[in-house]
């Protein structure tokens, strides 16, 4: 537990497991424009209903929205910096809190907030230059989460090696968390 501002928070809410690579965002979000300029009306409309019904489909099965996290670097004494096989210098710590978008960090790049919209986070650089920074779990990252954004929910889910329609995957998030 660590206190901020007045208010006590938990670790283990903020799980930064769930979220892709900050590098994978762009290249995803491409590919999921591509299949909505294929994709039905029809189709659209299910998956935009999906966001919207899935905020109280998650609370009666108990699944309850975690505030999604924010992150800042604060810099490490010199005696514990260091560098990275890839030529970074690792001069930061993440520092990761709880924001105020609340909110179901579901996997695969599904992010949806209380407000019944997907939304994914806007990334920025640590620092200026090779600088990058140090996550609790040991990963070195050159960017963090600044701020959550909407965007339009994606069409369809990769899953082991094939594609599921948004609406399934929530049912099957939805069914693995009942069990």
């Amino acid at each position: 537990m660590r206190a901020t501002g007045g208010r006590t928070y938990d670790h283990a809410v903020i799980d930064l497991s769930t979220l892709l690579d900050p590098m994978a965002w762009p290249r995803w979000l491409a590919r999921d424009a591509e299949r909505r300029k294929v994709a039905s009306p029809e189709v659209l409309a299910l998956v935009e209903q999906a966001v919207r019904d899935f905020p109280a489909a998650a609370f009666a099965g108990g699944l309850l929205p975690a505030p999604l996290p924010l992150e800042h670097a604060e810099k490490l004494p010199r005696g514990e910096h260091r560098e990275t096989t890839e030529g970074a210098r690792v001069r930061h710590r993440v520092v990761a809190e709880p924001g105020g978008v609340r909110g179901w960090s579901l996997g695969r790049g599904v992010v949806i907030s209380m407000a019944q919209t997907a939304v994914r986070p806007v990334y920025a650089p640590v620092a200026r230059g090779d600088s990058a920074a140090l996550r609790q779990d040991g990963s070195v990252v050159r960017v963090l989460i600044s701020a959550w954004e909407p965007y339009p929910a994606p069409v369809e889910v990769e899953l082991d090696d094939r594609t599921v329609p948004l609406p399934d995957y929530l049912l099957r998030v939805l069914g693995d968390h009942r069990r």
